[in-house]
């Protein structure tokens, strides 16, 4: 009767211990990806407009970075097919795309990104290219880019800012930039970037019944299998944020992982200080999470305040302005720093 209980005894044990390292492995898998960092650029050596534009020699310094750290460089289409599978984003990664198809980018960026075999979306709003707007791609050369590997997304027909815009305005403008890219390039592109990054509840709806299955916006962070598919973040790049050394900190920067974010709706309709909460899964490992905010219409530090062991609360010092309000947070975690960004609407 002892041998048996001794038995027993020993097989409890072990199970327990094998479930008890299985269920952490687990966990620190789940928790604690590195990553991808999707970074955005517009225009290429156009200094008239330097809040779109990055300068010809920071366009270079960023490319020259990625090849000479043999950064891992994947596509948007494969970051959004790990999303759609559940997979984690094991390695490190980044991914480049490009907003409004200036001919600058044609011009300048493209040979570069192709000489280097770096893959490259290109979201295109049609209105600006049906009507041959100066300072724009052609529909032939967008063609040529698609000819020579180059991916095209989505980006509404008229650039317009959706969560401002009527329900019937929203679909139909979708619906035309759709017709335009059957006639022009023969097929509807499956990635889809907001104008401005803005999005709603609303308009995040309105896309789905268009099949649109993910969407990318204008805010800064990095990209976890735990996104919200509708609303990836990017970091814009332009001459003030395009200096080298924010470049590499963004790509070295790991995703602070977050669920249950509050408000549920990116566009403040009503509220300009509306507080903020969300849980963070990571294991911040006793480290302090930092915020910081546009409100008032300065970038500043936030108020940050444990509602429990893993959720805080922020409560914004100031009102945002109407536009676009922002929201940075990070943690430096064994060595590496955690980002997470979050852009509103205010009315």
């Amino acid at each position: 009767m002892n041998k048996y209980f001794k038995f027993f005894l020993k097989y409890i044990i072990s199970t327990y211990l094998c479930l008890f390292f299985l269920t952490s492995f687990n966990f620190a898998l789940a928790f604690s990806e590195p990553g991808v960092s999707v970074f955005m650029y517009h225009r290429f050596g156009e200094s008239k407009y330097p809040s779109t534009n990055v300068t010809k020699e920071q366009f270079i310094s960023h490319i020259n970075y990625v090849i000479n750290q043999d950064i891992n460089i994947v596509s948007l289409k494969e970051v959004v097919q790990k999303l759609k599978n559940g997979e984690k984003f094991t390695n490190k990664s980044i991914s480049f795309s490009v907003d409004d198809a200036y001919s600058s980018f044609f011009d300048f960026a493209w040979p570069i990104f192709k000489k280097n075999k770096i893959p490259i979306t290109l979201f295109v709003s049609t209105d600006i290219i049906d009507n041959n707007t100066k300072g724009y791609m052609s529909w032939s050369e967008i063609n040529q880019f698609i000819k020579e590997g180059g991916t095209v997304g989505q980006h509404t027909a008229s650039h317009n800012q959706m969560p401002l815009s009527d329900k019937a305005d929203i679909k139909n403008d979708i619906l035309r930039s759709h017709k335009s890219f059957v006639k022009n390039i023969g097929y509807i592109p499956e990635l889809f970037a907001y104008p401005y990054g803005e999005a709603s509840k609303e308009v995040i709806e309105i896309i789905k019944e268009y099949k649109i299955d993910s969407a990318f916006g204008q805010h800064s962070g990095v990209i976890s299998s735990h996104d919200n598919h509708f609303y990836l973040p990017r970091f814009s790049l332009n001459e003030r944020f395009g200096e080298i050394e924010r470049f590499e900190f963004s790509i070295n920067s790991y995703p602070l992982i977050i669920k249950d974010f509050i408000p549920t709706d990116m566009f403040l309709n009503d509220v300009k200080k509306p507080i903020i909460e969300f849980t963070i899964l990571n294991d911040l490992h006793g480290n302090q999470v930092q915020c910081f905010s546009n409100t008032g219409g300065i970038w500043k530090s936030q108020k940050v305040n444990n509602v429990s062991k893993n959720r805080i609360q922020i409560n914004l010092i100031e009102e945002y302005h109407s536009g676009r309000g922002r929201l940075n947070c990070t943690s430096k975690i064994l060595g590496n720093w955690h980002w997470f960004g979050y852009q509103f609407l205010v009315r």
